[in-house]
């Protein structure tokens, strides 16, 4: 067999249980080999931060995966890939990046070894003889560490014979448990996930990082966001009442409604990452997922989610709110225009929600998406 064969039969062997990839030379052959082994051929990504974020969001509910990348897709994607390790892992996170040393495959030639070991990332360049070995290795470390693992390997190399993949690892023991001060990215935790994230790197036991208090939502948040949050009470609250296995959010006022006692959102990363985080849940089979996004972070980069569910076909349900301000990031104007126009591909899959402050129509338009079995988009449009 191939190398990139043997790769993709090492993953399987791991219990890999979700596997995303972008096209590059390297990632394509071994995406194929993987895609030719499993019982589905999921589609490649377009964008390699929407592969990361659905591969993390599979991770952290305590589901193996992996993601193949180039060297220049491994920096579009080292927002999620800083976030990744911002909120650590559950089940083992695999990042195998595919480097093209000549530049022959590539715009250029990039070396990232240097800007994933100052990333923090736990990062294997093995030898050619241990390029197999190395899989399972990096991804029973990152489950025993809570943090995603990088094996770099040549590119060049893929499509060389190579032998059986080593001994199967055993399946993953690892439980999500919900915890959003370890899991929910924002300023409010960022410096005690730090610590957690320092604490996993030196070999420490995370747990004796002292805890932070969580705020009551929305009467003890900071006077910036109290006003904002407290227009978001009703949705928010509705969809905190209804079953769901997940909830996502990005960055935006609405993720604070993870705190007690809402508590609506589980998991959270970098803006726009509500929604691959969902799709990596969904893909896994963890539904109803829900994300949770503002307009700026859905129109920066959240709806490149959008298209992933479509091919996927995973019925995605997203949350926007659209209140025409970048509240968590100094109140900027976020046109509505820009909404209408990245929305304009979804029309079939929008449900209008133009009074959210009042709880029985929140609850009508959640019913609403909750009834539909394909992608759908609730937009909660606030007054300013």
């Amino acid at each position: 067999m191939t190398l990139a064969e043997a790769i993709a039969d090492a993953l399987h062997h791991s219990h890999v249980r979700l596997t995303t990839a972008v096209p590059g030379h390297g990632a394509t052959q071994t995406y194929e080999a993987w895609r030719r082994g499993g019982a589905s051929a999921p589609p490649f990504s377009f964008h390699e931060e929407v592969a990361v974020g659905m591969a993390h969001g599979a991770a952290v509910l305590g589901h193996r995966s992996a993601v193949l990348l180039k060297a220049h897709g491994f920096l579009k994607a080292a927002n999620a890939i800083a976030d990744s390790l911002a909120a650590g892992t559950t089940a083992g996170l695999l990042l195998v990046v595919f480097h093209d040393p000549t530049g022959a495959h590539s715009d250029s030639v990039l070396e990232i070894e240097g800007t994933a070991r100052d990333l923090g990332l736990p990062t294997h360049r093995p030898e050619a003889a241990d390029r197999l070995s190395a899989l399972p290795r990096a991804v029973r470390r990152s489950e025993t560490q809570g943090l995603p693992h990088l094996v770099i390997l040549s590119a060049d190399a893929v499509t060389e014979q190579a032998p059986s993949g080593p001994d199967a690892l055993s399946p993953p023991t690892v439980d999500y448990e919900r915890d959003v001060a370890r899991h929910v990215c924002c300023p409010l935790f960022a410096e005690y996930q730090h610590g957690v994230f320092e604490a996993r790197l030196d070999g420490r036991d995370p747990d004796t990082v002292p805890r932070p208090a969580l705020p009551q939502v929305p009467d003890e948040l900071p006077d910036a966001h109290r006003a904002v949050a407290n227009q978001y009470e009703p949705l928010l609250q509705a969809l905190s009442d209804r079953p769901r296995a997940v909830t996502t959010g990005d960055t935006t006022v609405g993720t604070l409604f993870a705190l007690p006692p809402v508590e609506a959102v589980d998991l959270c990363t970098y803006m726009g990452g509500s929604l691959p985080l969902a799709l990596g849940a969904q893909a896994v089979g963890k539904e109803p997922a829900w994300a949770v996004t503002g307009d700026f972070g859905f129109v920066a980069a959240g709806h490149l989610g959008l298209l992933e569910a479509q091919q996927r076909s995973l019925p995605l349900r997203v949350l926007l709110l659209d209140n025409g301000r970048a509240h968590a990031t100094g109140g900027q104007s976020v046109p509505r225009d820009a909404v209408d126009t990245v929305l304009a591909g979804y029309t079939d899959h929008v449900v209008s929600l133009d009074d959210p402050t009042e709880p029985a129509a929140c609850r009508e338009a959640l019913d609403e998406a909750a009834g539909r079995d394909d992608l759908v988009i609730v937009r909660a449009r606030y007054r300013e």
